[in-house]
């Protein structure tokens, strides 16, 4: 194996991509970062460059789905600094799924090594400022036993792939890139299961649905609550907002994982703007008296919502331009165009 090069802010060199056409699609990068856990430690293999894994049979993660995944970008800056956003929020919010499955916690330094290595290895395909494209990090977890019993696995894999990415949904953002979205008569998390952790298994159950609203010409599903099918909860891989004259309203559900996206909109909204915010049920009839709706989330940032489809019931929505202020205001601190009150930019290397 040869060794790896390490890259580091200041290079200029980049990759031959046109990263303005980028979707959000699987670009291999020449290096990935593994950690594993046995005998109760943790040892960190660091930057390696194999694309395949190899992984006892019997693993949990492939019988019973201990598994975790999280989803954040690292961008250029204007001051051309490389960052990412967050991220130990999404170390923590791993950790929280990892307690729950009964796994070996990731400590959050080693969660922060990684994103950095990993970045800073694959500079070049970092996306320059202003293409409108990031590199999508994408950390996960594996419960690797030799096993057939159901029992949590007693040794992990941690590891962190990227590949730069352009906009999750086609033509991304703005007043001419409204989505539609059809309502599910299917459900993506039981009512007091694991749809507050990101679970790889909350995904497949959005594969049918999926299909079936993009097979009727619509973005995505939305998906109601488990219990009652009578509130909103979540819109594929994406968190709800809708504006319901001046306030900003979100879904409240245990089933409902918690968006880092959605709780920095909705402390942007508060503490910036002043706008009255609610995290609350919503009642898919309270549409008709909803002003404007969005999609949230890491790899969407904010979509306009125009249309909601329900059996024989329709309701359209205008673009606000209040979503066109929260869009801005985020990614101008997450690219360093504007200041961060919040301290939310991690300046890697």
């Amino acid at each position: 194996m040869t060794q790896p090069r390490y890259y580091f802010p200041g290079d200029t060199e980049k990759v031959n991509l046109d990263f303005a056409k980028l979707g959000f699609d699987y670009h291999p990068c020449p290096y990935r970062f593994e950690a594993v856990y046995e005998l109760g430690v943790w040892r960190s293999r660091g930057v390696v460059e194999e694309t395949s894994m190899a992984i006892p049979e019997g693993s949990q993660c492939l019988h019973y789905g201990q598994q975790l995944f999280e989803g954040m970008k690292v961008q250029t800056g204007i001051d051309g600094k490389i960052y990412a956003f967050r991220p130990r929020e999404n170390a923590r919010r791993m950790n929280e799924g990892a307690r729950y499955l009964q796994g070996a916690e990731v400590p959050e330094e080693l969660f922060i090594r990684g994103v950095e290595e990993v970045a800073l290895a694959n500079l070049p395909y970092v996306p320059p400022y202003g293409s409108g494209a990031s590199l999508y990090v994408r950390p996960f977890y594996l419960g690797i036993d030799n096993n057939v019993g159901v029992k949590p696995a007693s040794r992990f894999v941690f590891r962190i792939l990227v590949t730069p990415v352009g906009p999750y949904f086609k033509g991304g953002f703005g007043p001419d890139q409204g989505k539609s979205f059809m309502v599910s008569a299917y459900d993506r998390a039981a009512p007091m299961g694991t749809g507050h952790i990101k679970a790889g298994g909350n995904y497949a159950c959005s594969f049918q649905p999926g299909v079936e609203a993009k097979n009727a010409g619509f973005a995505e599903a939305i998906y109601l609550d488990p219990a009652e099918h009578k509130y909103i909860e979540e819109i594929g891989a994406a968190n709800f907002l809708a504006f319901k004259g001046e306030t900003l309203l979100t879904p409240k559900s245990p089933s409902v994982l918690p968006s880092i996206t959605r709780r920095s909109l909705l402390q942007i909204a508060t503490d910036i703007f002043g706008w009255p915010v609610e995290e609350r049920l919503i009642e898919l009839n309270e549409l008709d008296e909803i002003d404007a709706a969005a999609a949230c989330g890491t790899a969407a940032v904010i979509t306009w919502i125009k249309e909601i489809a329900d059996a024989d019931r329709r309701w359209t929505f205008p673009f606000d331009q209040r979503w066109q202020k929260l869009y801005d205001n985020l990614l101008g601190i997450q690219t360093a165009e504007i200041e961060d009150p919040f301290g939310w930019r991690h300046e890697i290397g």
